[in-house]
C-alpha cells in the first residue's frame, strides 16, 4: 500500500478508543459479553428500532439478512452494479440469482425509474431490492419502497456507507430506523465511518427476521430452553441445532472500540460534513469537475467518501495519469467503483448494455481523501493540487 501523506481514507482513533479496548483486554470476558449487548442496546436506541445485531463483518450481515429472508435459487435480489463486490457476492453465498438495475449517471445511486426498468427485465422472483448509500448519499427510499412493494419485493439497505446520515422524507429518520425497509446492513471496516476494525450490524423491526440472524450469526444454536424440542431435564449445559449457521459474531475487543466511536457518531459526521463543504469552496470554481450533491439539512449526507465526477473522456485526459498527478503530491484516491457487470464473475448478465448511467459514472467517478483529521490547510492544500491539473 501506498504510504500517502493524504490516503482517500483513514480511520478516526483517539485515546477513549484505546482505553476502551485495553479496558476489554484486562478483563476476562473477550468474546460474548457485556460490551457487545452494550452497542447493540446503544444501536437500537438511536435508531429507535426493535433490535439491532453485531456481527463481525458487513458481508456477514448481508449474508445473514439474505439468507433468514429466505434467498435461493428461485428467489433473488435486484440490487445496483456500483457497489463493492459483498452486496451481489452475499446473495450468491444463497446461490440466488442477482439482477442489476441501472443508477443516475451522477450520483451513481439507483432511483425508483431505473428499478421500475429493471422489474420489467428480471425473469426470477425478486424476494428483495437492495439499496446502496454510496459514499454516504441516500436514495429516494419512498420512491424505491413503493416499487418494490408493488413488486411483492422487501427492501433492504445496504447502509455500509451512511451510518449517522438522516433521510428526509416526509418524515426525517435516521438510516438504520428501517422506516422504509425490512433490514439495514452496515459496516465497521477500518475505513468506515466508525470502525471495529472489521465489523458489521444488522438493524430491523421484524423481531422474527431478527431472531433468525442472531441464528444464523452462532452456528443456528439455541441455549434457551423455551425454545427448543424436547430438551432433556436438569441439563444446565444442554444446547440445541435445527439448522446450521455460521459463526459471525463480534469479539468484545473489537465491539469495545465500535461502541467508544458509535457514541461520537454525530460529530463525526459534522466534521465529514465541514470538511466536504470546505472542498465545495475551494473546487466549486473549477468547471472541469461536478461535485457531489450537498444538503442544507443537517446529518443529510453520510460523507464516507468524496467522489469527483468528471469527463474524462470529453476533456481528452486518461483518469490514471490524473491519480498519478495527485500521487506525485502524497494524495491518495480510489474508484468507487468498477460496475459489477464488469467482472468476470457477473460478465453473463445480460442486462449489462442497459446499464448506461452505470458506465457513464464508472468512467467519470474518483474519489478523493475524506477523513476526520484532515484540517482546513489540508483540503486547501488538495484542492489546489486537483485544480493545478486542470491548469
Amino acid at each position: 500500500m501506498n504510504n500517502f501523506k493524504f490516503p482517500y481514507s483513514r480511520a478516526d482513533v483517539n485515546k477513549s478508543d484505546i482505553k476502551a479496548v485495553v479496558k476489554v483486554l484486562e478483563n476476562q470476558y473477550l468474546a460474548q459479553g457485556n460490551v457487545v449487548k452494550n452497542f447493540e442496546n446503544s444501536m437500537k436506541k438511536k435508531f429507535k428500532v426493535s433490535d439491532a445485531i453485531v456481527c463481525n463483518s458487513g458481508t456477514a450481515a448481508l449474508h445473514s439478512v439474505y439468507r433468514s429472508i429466505g434467498l435461493d435459487k428461485k428467489n433473488g435480489i435486484i440490487t445496483t452494479p456500483i457497489t463493492f463486490l459483498a452486496t451481489a457476492n452475499a446473495a450468491k453465498m444463497c446461490n440466488a440469482p442477482v439482477f442489476f438495475a441501472d443508477v443516475d449517471s451522477q450520483t451513481g445511486l439507483m432511483t425508483p425509474k431505473s428499478l421500475k426498468e429493471a422489474f420489467n427485465k428480471v425473469k426470477f422472483k425478486v424476494k428483495a431490492v437492495v439499496v446502496v448509500h454510496l459514499g454516504g448519499h441516500i436514495c429516494d427510499l419512498e420512491g424505491i419502497s413503493k416499487i418494490a412493494k408493488k413488486n411483492g419485493s422487501y427492501v433492504i439497505e445496504d447502509a455500509c456507507h451512511a451510518l449517522g446520515a438522516i433521510y428526509y422524507g416526509k418524515e426525517k429518520s435516521y438510516v438504520g430506523s428501517c422506516k422504509y425497509s425490512l433490514a439495514s446492513t452496515f459496516s465497521f471496516h477500518a475505513i468506515k465511518n466508525i470502525t471495529m476494525g472489521e465489523g458489521g450490524a444488522i438493524t430491523t423491526n421484524n423481531i422474527s427476521l431478527a431472531n433468525k440472524i442472531r441464528l444464523n450469526i452462532s452456528h443456528g444454536m439455541i441455549k434457551e430452553k423455551r425454545k427448543m424440542i424436547n430438551s432433556p431435564k436438569d441439563s444446565p449445559w444442554y444446547y440445541q441445532m435445527r439448522d446450521f449457521g455460521w459463526n459471525y459474531r463480534a469479539s468484545e475487543i473489537s465491539c469495545a472500540l465500535g461502541l467508544n466511536q458509535f457514541k461520537r457518531i454525530d460529530r463525526i459526521i459534522k466534521k465529514r460534513n465541514l470538511t466536504a463543504n470546505l472542498y465545495k469552496k475551494y473546487l466549486s470554481s473549477n468547471n472541469n469537475i461536478i461535485l457531489p450533491n450537498f444538503s442544507k439539512n443537517l446529518y443529510a449526507k453520510g460523507w464516507h467518501l468524496f467522489q469527483l465526477s468528471i469527463d474524462f473522456k470529453k476533456l481528452k485526459i486518461k483518469k490514471h495519469l490524473f491519480m498519478k498527478h495527485l500521487s506525485n503530491h502524497s494524495i491518495g484516491s480510489q474508484v468507487h467503483y468498477i460496475p459489477l457487470v464488469n467482472q468476470p464473475y457477473y460478465k453473463n448478465n445480460v442486462e449489462k448494455k442497459f446499464l448506461i448511467g452505470s458506465n457513464i459514472y464508472y468512467q467519470n467517478t474518483i474519489s478523493i481523501p475524506m477523513y476526520t483529521s484532515l484540517t482546513k490547510q489540508d483540503v486547501k492544500y488538495i484542492s489546489r493540487v486537483v485544480n493545478d491539473f486542470f491548469n
